[in-house]
């Protein structure tokens, strides 16, 4: 069962604060601001949302707060947005800082009006509100709710049983990062064999990720074992470096877990663009297969240079969904 909704419109408005009495700041005006404290009214997509607690360290060797954070997700919001809007959002929220427990939420209990939800019943037959990404609105308030990184669906709302990317994620555990390059250039040897384009970009974390995109015309059944076969085939040319054993411990210290799995309804990877909650907040970068060859690593890639970095070399993955591609299953 599925509904779109706003969260608002089924349990009301959420609760009006003292800070909401401020006046609204435009979004050139919090990005001027230096050093903020406490809260404030952010005026953006023609709504208020409302910003808690700016000088709340998120990272705090880096000493990186989150009025940092959401000054980043301002500044790549038309890279980032393509990749988020319409999709249920799985929350990771991390209250105090990355260095403090983390805690999953699906069921998304308040929200103002301008954030959408999505009423989807799980398997254990429980209606839940997830969260939808929308615009820089919905955003910035799921970003104040601590969702360091995002984590959306592989499908839209409009298509919720048919995704429109597929995503292998090559978790290296303890093997070398030489051997998860390696790997990668494999798997597009297999994606240009078999006339499919494939999209790297750094996991953020420990790994990198390559994302085909699809036109939605398959349900997750077909596609997962369509993924399922491109992995096998990636590990089967490389088995010394290369696995699809999913138990650790069955695993080879150099092999490379080329991890099909993700590629389920209500399953997700961090988000291209996201920020980790990681040490010195790693990105999810895009990337050019050049620099796969190169030796690209995650480090290269933090809150604090990505955008600077799209400025100056542009976006990689601009042509992303312009390059839909039909998967042929029979």
């Amino acid at each position: 069962m599925t509904k779109t909704t706003n969260t608002a419109a089924k349990k009301g408005q959420t609760k009006r604060t003292g800070s909401q009495a401020r006046p609204a700041a435009s979004v050139k005006e919090f990005l001027a601001l230096k050093n903020p404290k406490g809260d404030l009214i952010l005026k953006v997509d023609g709504q208020q949302v409302s910003l808690t607690s700016l000088d709340r360290v998120y990272w705090p060797t880096e000493k990186i707060t989150k009025f940092d954070l959401l000054c980043y997700y301002i500044a790549v919001r038309e890279y980032l947005l393509p990749f988020l809007k319409d999709r249920p959002a799985i929350l990771q929220r991390w209250p105090r800082g990355i260095k403090a427990p983390m805690f999953f939420q699906q069921d998304l209990e308040n929200a103002p009006d301008f954030v959408e939800t999505i009423r989807l019943t799980n398997l254990q037959g429980r209606e839940l509100d997830y969260a939808v990404y929308t615009n820089t609105a919905s955003l910035l308030y799921l970003v104040n709710l601590r969702t360091i990184e995002q984590h959306p669906w592989h499908s839209t709302v409009k298509k919720l049983n048919k995704p429109d990317w597929i995503a292998l994620d090559l978790d290296p555990k303890e093997a070398p990062w030489q051997n998860v390059l390696q790997v990668a250039l494999v798997g597009k040897e297999v994606c240009d064999e078999i006339g499919l384009k494939g999209f790297p970009k750094t996991s953020g974390s420990s790994g990198i990720h390559i994302y085909l995109p699809l036109k939605p015309t398959n349900e997750y059944e077909s596609v997962a074992e369509f993924a399922k076969l491109l992995a096998g085939e990636i590990a089967h040319r490389v088995p010394k470096i290369a696995t699809v054993e999913r138990t650790i411990a069955n695993r080879k210290r150099d092999q490379v877990y080329v991890d099909w799995m993700q590629n389920a309804r209500g399953k997700s990877l961090a988000a291209v663009f996201t920020v980790r909650a990681k040490d010195k907040a790693t990105c999810s970068m895009p990337l050019t297969w050049k620099q796969i060859e190169n030796g690209v690593k995650i480090s290269d890639f933090t809150l604090q240079n990505v955008p600077a970095l799209l400025e100056k070399k542009g976006n990689p993955w601009e042509d992303f969904f312009s390059q839909r591609q039909t998967l042929k299953l029979n």
